[in-house]
């Protein structure tokens, strides 16, 4: 059972890992009107330091209100999917953030495309992550799929799904 609860952590912790690649934005009074490749840069630099500060905060704070989390990854029972809100992905994340003693990752095969408009973009990438928690180890590897708009001037993701492709 505990190794049950165990694999449904690190699940979630890499959710969180998914996100912190590719949601965040420029913290900033800027008024966005068109997406770069060097803005969507920064904004995986910009969650990666509020994931490892473990600050939840400023992680969700990239989120749209609205924003679609679903998450995927081969169990003992077959295939899981889920589907959150940004609240119950603060909520989860906080949970996570106090169990791990140590999450480490990378992301590899970043792929940016830009709408013709420059008003929204998609982002495909994959995590490589190591995380230590409750003393055990794991290694796992997350393929992501991100929409970025922009919304009220701001780059929010509005779209998130994450398919756990090796565990």
């Amino acid at each position: 059972m505990q190794r049950i609860y165990l694999k449904q952590a690190v699940f979630f912790l890499l959710l969180l890992a998914a996100i912190a690649g590719i949601s965040g934005c420029k913290e900033s009074s800027l008024q966005y009107t068109t997406i770069t490749k060097n803005d969507i840069m920064a904004m995986i630099d910009d969650v990666e330091k509020a994931t490892r500060a473990k600050d939840s905060d400023g992680v969700i704070k990239y989120m749209a209100p609205f924003v679609i989390i679903n998450v995927s990854m081969e169990t003992p029972a077959g295939m899981q999917r889920i589907q959150m809100s940004r609240d119950q992905y603060k909520e989860l994340l906080q949970k996570v953030f106090s169990k791990a003693s140590r999450h480490d990752y990378r992301h590899e095969n970043d792929r940016i495309t830009i709408s013709d408009d420059g008003r929204s973009a998609i982002v495909e990438t994959d995590i490589i992550e190591y995380i230590v928690m409750e003393g055990k180890e794991t290694r796992t590897t997350t393929h992501e799929k991100t929409v970025i708009e922009i919304i009220d001037g701001k780059l929010l993701v509005t779209y998130l799904d994450a398919v756990v492709v090796n565990l």
